[in-house]
């Protein structure tokens, strides 16, 4: 395949779903069931045990009704738990169950062999640029009202 002129909202469509891929490679090495999107609102729980739903929503990028639908499943699976608020009713907390924790805990390292195994032939100079290019186009387009 020839990326050099591809346009580049294929080529972040095929970088997204070359890590995805690559995500499912490694959840099936270490029998985890749990799909991609699954584990994308795994990650800030695992980072702060007891954040809220919107805290979620706004680490991963997604909207409010497929993060709820995810914790429901993630619920079901006995990865999470949610705890309403105590002074506010409105706010749900979400915190790892011990099997969630157990989950996340034997997939970190492969994750991390993963990314490094990404990252190998990339200086970490052109690694950021990218990454803050990235962050810069999403901004541009989030607050971009026309």
């Amino acid at each position: 395949m020839k990326l050099n002129k591809t346009p580049l909202p294929v080529l972040l469509g095929i970088a997204h779903r070359a890590v995805e891929k690559k995500f499912m490679q490694i959840i099936d090495h270490v029998n985890l069931d749990v799909t991609f999107d699954q584990f994308i609102v795994l990650l800030p729980i695992g980072k702060e045990d007891g954040i809220t739903q919107q805290g979620i929503v706004n680490s991963c990028g997604k909207d409010k009704t497929s993060v709820t639908r995810i914790i429901n499943t993630l619920e079901n699976k006995n990865l999470v738990i949610r705890i309403k608020d105590l002074n506010d009713g409105r706010l749900n907390h979400i915190y790892l169950t011990k099997h969630g924790k157990k989950m996340l805990n034997k997939v970190f390292p492969t994750m991390e062999e993963t990314r490094d195994y990404c990252k190998k032939d990339i200086n970490e100079d052109d690694f950021r640029t990218t990454r803050s290019v990235i962050i810069k186009l999403i901004k541009k387009l989030e607050n971009d009202n026309g």
